[in-house]
């Protein structure tokens, strides 16, 4: 895989993608690099890895709102956690696959709108209203990209782009890549972005 770019494998109902989605932009930005958003299902990951979520963890999921809070407030982003959690997000992430493979440049502000509808404003982004509305926030007819959520083309691409995750190592979300070098979680962006300074012999 190319060096020169980032990648940025997520799920819009991760919320440490959540967090990490509002900032990779400007960290790619400040880095000189390229990102591609890369929607994957993190159900399927956590399947095929054994990985599973931190909620199912008492401890581990009081300490995770208090987290989230905590970036939240470190990023002066909003963040209200959803009354529905976890969701199946299939629709969401073949609907964002879609788009990936036929309007590329609209990725990643059609998964902003979902992150936004989900982790800030409390919206089922496992509805079609809701999926239609992220698909107006990107510029695009809302009809024609939920129609093909259930196109063979989509499914596969959500299915490819999964199982290439897990074959590369990864094993949660947001996973990001710089060529073969792994970044799991929104706390690992200042690695990235010393990874990628080195590269570009910005870093001793």
């Amino acid at each position: 895989m190319p060096a020169h770019e980032i990648e940025f494998f997520f799920d819009v109902g991760s919320s440490y993608s959540y967090l990490a989605a509002t900032q990779i932009t400007t960290v790619a930005a400040r880095a000189g690099t390229p990102v591609r958003w890369r929607p994957f299902l993190l159900g399927a990951v956590f399947k095929a890895t054994g990985n599973d979520l931190p909620i199912r963890v008492p401890a581990k999921a009081r300490w995770m709102l208090g987290d989230m809070h905590a970036w939240a407030a470190h990023y002066k982003i909003p963040f209200a956690m959803p009354t529905r959690f976890p969701v199946i997000t299939l629709r969401a992430q073949r609907m964002l696959a879609a788009i990936e493979r036929m309007h590329p440049a609209q990725l990643s502000t059609a998964a902003l709108a979902l992150f936004r509808a989900y982790w800030a404003e409390g919206e089922d982004i496992t509805t079609d209203p809701v999926l239609a509305a992220g698909a107006r926030a990107a510029g695009l007819d809302p009809e024609n990209t939920i129609a093909a959520i259930d196109a063979p083309e989509t499914k596969d691409h959500l299915r490819a782009t999964t199982e290439e995750a897990v074959r590369r190592g990864a094993f949660g979300a947001p996973s990001m890549f710089v060529g073969d070098s792994l970044f799991f979680g929104n706390d690992r962006l200042p690695l990235l972005e010393e990874h990628l300074a080195r590269a570009r012999g910005g870093v001793s």
